[in-house]
């Protein structure tokens, strides 16, 4: 029997990680993305002081508190404050569209909003018309300048911390909700997720827990200097920052995503531990060659979509330690990742693109009885109870207990997943099926191919038939038709090689300057269906 009276029980709260992270710094500071540096006694400082501010405006249990901002200190604080207080914290999508973005605060039903001067626009601009009414906080530019606004103004962000006296948070129930954002997809309007207190925590335990008793190729431990390159409205930047902070580890926020002034700061700063999806990853090895500079001991776990071959290996070349990882915004989100050490990813770079093995307490498996190849579905104690105000989405979330991730993926006899594709890409063609990941994977190894991204287009005879769309590099030195000649030549060779069927091969490519992404950096696939009629004629 417990008799531990309940005003003193222990709860795994956001607060936890925070004064864990405290005791267990030594010496590290946060490096802000205005060059500022802060020990860990002066971060605390400063959520307590965001804290007391809040408070003095009302905000308590079940307020929502929207963030709009880049990876600053400011979110690293907000990530804390806001949840310590009881209320919820809402990582507003800077990259939506302003209806987009005006449907998620009146979804979520936000009364405060943490915004950066550069994002007041498109604030307005989501606002008009509403009957949402918000109370502003700014955080200036670097000039300190104020753009005019229509919205309540509660004052300036460090004007208003400077002001705010010692503040004590109250006790808050490891089951109160702590954050909340919209997974956007392709199709539909966005969902609402949102994550308790002990979800986070169990997710921060469990994904450090992984990461720690890793190879020293991809471990995070004390020691490591953690810099997020994934958006922070995105999955609580894929948890990373909570586990950076239970360490006491130094972390550099970037601020604006600048691929000319990343390789510098990461070197300069002796950056151990990133992560981000494959079009940073590749933007920051473009810009690292033109300088001239290489990246010595930088792990980086790279996730969003798929992360071919030829990528790891250009990665690896440049002395990245790099591995791919999985998870998605209903999943809190890390789940699983790629298993490597330094003699595999020299021998075997297409292993570390394969998402790997669960994290502990996550149970992943196919979907169907004895199948192959199937829908992955999981359970783990930190994944999202239901879609916000959605109930119909939700039924088909958790269909059979399950969480329904839409990817289809196999796992190898040692246990490791291998993502296929998205349900709702896979090609039919003739009755069969082709995986459009697969595809663009081949195409990738293509020395002129920057991107690929395949779909399927109607065709009378078969269903459905492949079509590539092909980004060249700005280097490449080869015309557009001898690259999908060579392209052609390439496929059929795997043909013959009975790596895949002949149907597979796409019946034409088309050249394009850019591959349309989603806010968080992924192939948008629905906008590419909606070029399939607007685009050039097609390379046969």
């Amino acid at each position: 029997m417990n008799n531990q009276p309940s005003s003193v029980r222990c709860g795994l709260t956001i607060g936890s990680i925070l004064a864990s992270g405290v005791r267990a710094a030594r010496g590290t500071e946060i490096v802000t993305s205005d060059g500022r540096r802060m020990g860990y006694q002066a971060l605390r400082e400063r959520i307590s002081k965001l804290g007391k501010a809040l408070a003095d405006m009302g905000v308590a249990t079940g307020t929502r508190v929207a963030v709009l901002d880049r990876d600053t200190h400011r979110y690293l604080e907000a990530y804390f404050a806001v949840p310590m207080l009881g209320a919820t914290l809402m990582t507003a999508n800077i990259r939506l569209s302003p209806s987009q973005l005006r449907y998620t605060l009146e979804h979520s039903e936000s009364s405060v909003v943490i915004a950066a001067a550069e994002f007041l626009p498109l604030l307005e601009q989501a606002l008009e018309g509403s009957t949402l009414r918000l109370r502003l906080i700014v955080c200036p530019d670097e000039s300190q300048h104020f753009p005019s606004t229509s919205m309540e103004y509660a004052g300036d962000y460090e004007a208003l911390l400077e002001a705010a006296g010692e503040f004590d948070f109250p006790q808050v129930d490891e089951e109160a909700v702590a954050t909340h954002f919209y997974t956007t997809g392709t199709t539909g309007l966005p969902k609402g997720v949102s994550y308790t207190h002990r979800q986070l925590v169990e997710h921060t335990l469990a994904v450090g827990l992984a990461l720690a008793s890793a190879d020293d190729y991809q471990s995070l431990r004390v020691g490591d200097v953690y810099l997020p390159l994934t958006p922070m409205f995105h999955v609580h930047a894929w948890g990373m920052p909570y586990i950076a902070t239970l360490l006491g580890l130094k972390q550099v926020y970037p601020g604006r995503f600048d691929a000319k002034t990343l390789p510098g700061l990461i070197n300069r700063e002796g950056v151990t531990y990133s992560h981000c999806v494959p079009t940073i990853l590749q933007m920051l090895l473009d810009e690292a060659r033109l300088q001239g500079v290489t990246f010595s001991g930088w792990k980086v776990m790279v996730g969003g979509s798929a992360m071919v071959p030829t990528l790891a290996s250009r990665a690896l070349e440049s002395g990245i330690q790099v591995f791919a990882g999985y998870g998605m915004s209903e999943t809190c989100p890390v789940v699983c990742f790629a298993r490597a050490d330094a003699t595999l990813a020299v021998q075997a770079p297409a292993e570390l693109c394969r998402v790997g093995c669960p994290v502990p307490l996550v149970d992943l498996r196919l979907w169907g009885e004895g199948v192959e190849q199937g829908e992955l579905v999981a359970r783990a104690p930190w994944l999202t109870r239901a879609y916000v105000k959605n109930e119909q989405g939700t039924c088909q979330l958790w269909e059979g207990d399950y969480l329904h991730t839409g990817d289809v993926a196999r796992i190898d006899a040692d246990g490791a997943v291998r993502i296929v594709d998205r349900l709702k890409d896979v090609i039919k063609s003739g009755g069969e099926w082709i995986s459009s990941l697969d595809l663009e994977r081949m195409l990738r190894e293509h020395q002129a191919v920057e991107e690929a991204a395949v779909i399927g287009v109607p065709d009378e005879k078969w269903g459905e038939c492949p079509r590539a769309f092909i980004k060249l590099d700005g280097m490449r030195t080869v015309a557009e038709d001898e690259v999908v000649r060579e392209l052609t030549v390439m496929l059929n060779e795997q043909v013959r090689n009975g790596v895949i069927p002949k149907f597979a091969v796409p019946r034409s490519f088309v050249i394009v300057e850019e591959i349309p992404k989603t806010s968080v950096g992924k192939i948008d696939k629905k906008r590419l269906r909606t070029m399939v009629v607007a685009v050039p004629k097609p390379h046969a």
